[in-house]
This record gives structure tokens, sequence and C-alpha cells, in this order.
């Protein structure tokens, strides 16, 4: 048999004790963080997973982050439009006006003066700006498309689309092009305009407008019209996508959470219970480690 000696049993003693606070250690560690793991060794597998949960979550919230910007321009872009659908709107009730026989020259110059009045907010729509870029300017957001002195587009403007990657591989096109929306028949709206007013307000030499004419205006300005509510139901569409998208982001983003969460987070309840019971086995170790160092000479010469 193997002879148990004082030390042996000191030596294991300790060990012991030092795995019991070991222990102690790592639960008030867990109570005091929340967490389950504060360094990989405590757990690989979860580490690692958590490491790809983040990745995934980082990236979630980055499309999260696309998708609202998306919006915010999409937004701006479906309310310009749907100003621009307005002005439009007043200038075929006061051409219908105009095609009326019983308006003079008179009338119709004061109706031509309001039409330039409507030209310029028009021209102002365009200029819109979101972020303090240009919104119909394609990629030249900081170059207003419309020239206020010609009256009319830049001759270089811009029709590049801006795509935003809202998820993996998915890009959406955020903006409108300038000739999408304000080209029609290869003319530009405030071409259009600026010959409806020249109809309406001609130079002494000019011969006066006929009916025929103002109502040619009109199925031109109608033309323009369909054009801006055919590009309004296009950005509503893309709204539309971009709403599913960030519910289904926000969806992904709380999942994520969640797994990271179930792996990485502390159940409370249990360390405390725990961190109670590991400290009764703690005092009882040490109540039993009191009773096998045996007493010296010193004990008895107190």
């Amino acid at each position: 048999m193997m002879r148990i000696t004082q030390n042996m049993l000191n030596n294991n003693m300790l060990y012991y004790l030092g795995n019991s606070w070991q222990r102690m250690e790592r639960l008030q560690e867990m109570l005091s963080t929340g967490k389950k793991i504060s360094k990989p060794s405590h757990d690989p597998i979860v580490a690692s997973r958590g490491m790809l949960f983040r990745t995934n979550f980082s990236e979630i919230e980055q499309f999260r982050s696309n998708t609202d910007e998306a919006m915010s321009w999409l937004t701006q872009t479906e309310s310009a439009v749907g100003e621009g659908i307005d002005i439009l709107l007043r200038v075929k009730e006061l051409l219908t006006q105009a095609a009326n026989d019983t308006n003079g020259r008179e009338e119709r110059q004061k109706i031509a003066t309001e039409i330039r009045q409507l030209r310029d907010q028009l021209g102002s729509v365009a200029n819109t700006t979101f972020a303090d870029k240009y919104i119909f300017n394609g990629t030249h957001t900081l170059t207003p498309p419309y020239d206020k002195t010609a009256e009319d587009l830049i001759s270089d403007v811009n029709n590049s689309e801006i795509p935003l990657e809202v998820s993996t591989n998915v890009k959406i096109p955020i903006n409108v092009q300038p000739d999408e929306l304000f080209k029609t028949g290869g003319s530009t709206v405030f071409a259009v305009l600026k010959n409806v007013i020249s109809h309406l307000d001609p130079s002494p030499t000019d011969p006066p407008p006929t009916t025929a004419d103002i109502q040619n205006d009109l199925e031109i300005i109608q033309s323009h019209i369909d054009n801006f509510l055919k590009v309004r139901a296009s950005v509503g569409a893309r709204m539309n996508r971009v709403e599913l998208l960030q519910n289904r982001l926000g969806n992904q983003s709380f999942g994520t959470e969640k797994m990271i969460s179930d792996g990485e987070d502390a159940d409370l309840a249990k360390v405390i219970i725990d961190l109670q019971t590991n400290e009764n086995v703690h005092r009882a170790a040490l109540a039993a480690g009191s009773r096998l160092i045996q007493p010296s000479l010193l004990d008895f010469l107190r």
C-alpha cells in the first residue's frame, strides 16, 4: 500500500482549495460582467461563433444605415416630383383658361407672367438638394442641373445612376436622372414652357397665338405631366422595396443580437446559485482542511 504522509494531505488540500478559489473567481467575474466568457480560452467555440455573428451584425447595421439614407433620398425625390406635378397641373389649368377665345392679348399676357413664375419654381425643384447634394444631376451632386440664366437644364447635365447597396449583392438606384424626369419627346419641360410663354406673350412683330397653338401646348404639357407621374410611381416602388428591406434587416439584426446573447450572456440567476453553492463547498473544504493539519508543539505551548 502507498504510504500517505502529512505533506501529501497538505498539498492535496491546497490544490483543491486553489481550484475552489478559481471557480469562485470565475463565477464572480461572470456576475460582474454578465458574460459567460471574457476571453476566447473560456470557450473557443462560443468565442469563434461570436466573432462570426459580430461580423454579420456589423454588415447588417451598415445595410440598415444605407437603407435609411436611400429612404431619405427617395422621400426627398418623391416630394420634389410631387411639387413638379402640382406646378405643371397649374400650368395646364392656366393654358386651358388661355385657350378660351374670349381672352384677349392682355389677359394672356397676365397668364404668361404667372407661368414664368411657375417655370422659375420648377427650376428650383430641379435644383433640389439633400444633404447639400443636388439630387437631379446624377453623380455630379455638387453642380446644379438648372441654369437660371439660360432658363433650362445645363448642357452637360449628368444622367448617371447612384446605386446604393442595401443588401448583399442588392443595389438600388436612389436618384432620378434629369432627362428621365424633365425631358419628354426630345424637349425639356423648360423649353416647352418657354414656347408656351412666347405663344401667350408674343413680341409685337409675331402673330398672336391661335387656339390650335395653345391646344398643342396643352397636349405637350400633358405628356410631361404623364411623365412626372410615371417617375413618381417608379420612385414610390423603390421606396416600397427599401421599406421591405428595412423590415427584413431589422429582423436579421434582432436575430443576430439574440444569437450573440444566447452564446455569451450569463444566466445571472444560475450564476448566483452556483456562487452560493461554491461558497458553501469552499467553507466546508476549509473546515475539513483545518482538521487535516496535525497540531504542532506550538499548539500545546499556548
